[in-house]
């Protein structure tokens, strides 16, 4: 994620506003689930269990780090690809899939070491369900205590 700094951050997570996102604080290692809801220059917007809340976002400090929860491509249904080949223009179709929570490639700016590189590659997603992450804590949680 030091790819990229949190200008760019921002700019990925502002295409997945709806999304599920994983936040982990970097002060006690605890992982709180939320919905993406919005951005802004300086942090986003999450909901978390109907309480909405900013996360600062700087270069210079973070208090947390935050994952999209997204599907990798390769859970495209036929259904999927029917309805996106069907919208009335091609430029529509990465704007769906990115709606559905699917991880797309990136386009950062004209010769950025991260263009065309997917969301999950650098380090900004996680294609592993709340349920999944949750149950890893626990089993990580109780490793470190034994």
């Amino acid at each position: 994620m030091d790819l990229l700094n949190t200008a760019e951050q921002l700019v990925i997570f502002s295409r997945y506003i709806g999304q599920q996102v994983m936040i982990t604080s970097l002060l006690n290692n605890q992982i709180t689930i939320g919905t993406l809801t919005g951005v802004k220059q300086n942090g986003m917007q999450v909901m978390v269990d109907d309480v909405s809340r900013w996360i600062p976002m700087t270069d210079n400090f973070k208090v947390c780090e935050i994952k999209l929860l997204l599907k990798p491509l390769k859970k495209l249904t036929s259904a999927i690809t029917t309805t996106a080949n069907s919208l009335p223009v091609q430029a529509f179709i990465t704007p769906y899939y990115q709606q559905l929570g699917f991880d797309m490639p990136v386009f950062i700016s004209p010769g950025h070491g991260c263009n065309c590189q997917y969301v999950q590659e650098i380090g900004l997603a996680d294609y592993r369900s709340p349920a999944e992450i949750f149950q890893q804590h626990a089993l990580l949680l109780a490793f470190e205590s034994a």
